[in-house]
């Protein structure tokens, strides 16, 4: 297993560093080797998640046509993608949707962008506040380890993400819904069977 996680690494280093980032390929290798510890997902899929990622973004912040104008989270777990954020008209929403449908590999697009101005930093910082805050309810609650759960705050509304069986879920929400800044709370969840 040790062995796996260091190659995986060392290949994900040798992969970036051609391109001349070296740093983030090892920060990247060691979080992926490191959350395939606790992830429900395996590293291939964890992979794959990080790639779609990264390809949507690019596909989105290269493109100079709404580059400037646009605030767009991109969020890919199991290969479902969540887009949330803002763009300041419908034609960009649409543009951004486009984009990531050109990406290979995804399952299911969940679009969350609204048609507004791209949020203030004040409000990105709340966001980032409350998904804390969330993190540390789903921690504290007992029948789960929170650590199955992705968690993504826009605008105060809470999108929960993870592969978990219903009653997890349930949980989670639950849990995320004792956050007094939350607004709404969205499952996105994949659910599986319970264990028996």
């Amino acid at each position: 297993m040790f062995r796996f996680a260091g190659l995986l690494i060392f290949t994900l280093v040798t992969t970036i560093s051609v391109n001349g980032c070296v740093g983030t390929a090892i920060v990247a290798g060691g979080a992926v080797a490191g959350a395939a510890a606790v992830d429900r997902r395996d590293t291939s899929t964890i992979i794959n998640d990080n790639n779609i990622e990264i390809n949507i973004k690019e596909a989105i912040y290269t493109d100079e046509t709404i580059r400037r104008d646009i605030h767009v989270n991109v969020t890919s777990y199991n290969g479902v993608v969540l887009l949330s954020g803002e763009t300041p008209t419908l034609e960009m929403r649409d543009k951004v949707v486009r984009h990531t449908q050109q990406v290979d590999t995804i399952k299911m697009i969940y679009n969350e962008t609204i048609v507004a101005p791209p949020s203030e930093h004040t409000s990105r910082r709340q966001d980032t506040y409350v998904t804390s805050k969330v993190k540390t309810a789903l921690f504290s609650a007992k029948e789960i380890t929170g650590l199955e759960i992705k968690v993504v705050t826009e605008n105060q509304v809470v999108y929960l993400m993870g592969l978990v069986t219903k009653e997890e879920g349930d949980i989670a929400a639950n849990a995320a819904r004792q956050v007094s800044e939350v607004k709404q709370i969205v499952k996105l969840f994949e659910y599986t069977q319970p264990t028996s």
